[in-house]
This record gives structure tokens, C-alpha cells and sequence, in this order.
């Protein structure tokens, strides 16, 4: 599997109502695990409503700093709000899915 860029951005429809951020260290085993299961995750319950972008803790510490991340992978969920987050296993898909609160 080939790594994934630092930061990727992957868009749902113009009507996006979930906008988060996915903070992950680096192209470990685990954090591209993390992407892979998030997206999936967005693209099968979240299909066209959501803005996904994926920041690496690595090459984006001030952001990471300023969002408060502690650990990785943390999913940020800012809209809608209120903000919400999800740190570790994003496997899970009904851990998520209470998690960012899917309407």
C-alpha cells in the first residue's frame, strides 16, 4: 500500500454538513489503518455530506498544537456542532458512528 500525502483532503458533495479533521503520526501501519477505515467510514454513512481532511501530527504540529491533540489518530468533528472527538481505534464503526453522532 502506497503511503498516503501528509495532508489529503477528500470532499463530499457541495452540501457538506460534517467537517472534520483526522490527525494521525505519520505513515505508521496504524495511522494509514486509521484513514482507511475513517474514509470508508465517511464514504459508506456519510456519502456526499461530509469534508474529510487528514493532517500528519509530523509535519503539522502547529496545528496540531492549536487543535489540542494529545494523541493519534483523534478525529475532530467541528460541524456540526458541537465539536466532538474520537481518539484511537477508528475501526470500530459503531464507536463512530455514536461517536460523531450520524443523523
Amino acid at each position: 500500500m502506497a503511503p498516503r500525502p501528509a495532508e489529503a483532503r477528500f470532499l463530499g458533495g457541495p452540501e457538506s454538513l460534517y467537517d472534520m479533521t483526522l490527525y494521525v503520526a505519520g505513515a505508521s501501519r496504524r495511522s494509514l489503518r486509521a484513514v482507511d477505515n475513517v474514509r470508508e467510514f465517511c464514504e459508506q454513512e456519510l456519502a456526499g455530506r461530509y469534508n474529510l481532511q487528514v493532517v500528519d501530527l509530523y509535519r503539522a504540529a502547529d496545528e496540531a498544537r492549536a487543535a489540542q491533540i494529545i494523541a493519534a489518530p483523534t478525529l475532530l468533528r467541528r460541524a456540526p456542532g458541537p465539536l466532538r472527538r474520537v481518539i484511537g481505534d477508528m475501526s470500530d464503526r459503531e464507536r463512530l458512528r455514536e461517536a460523531i453522532k450520524v443523523l
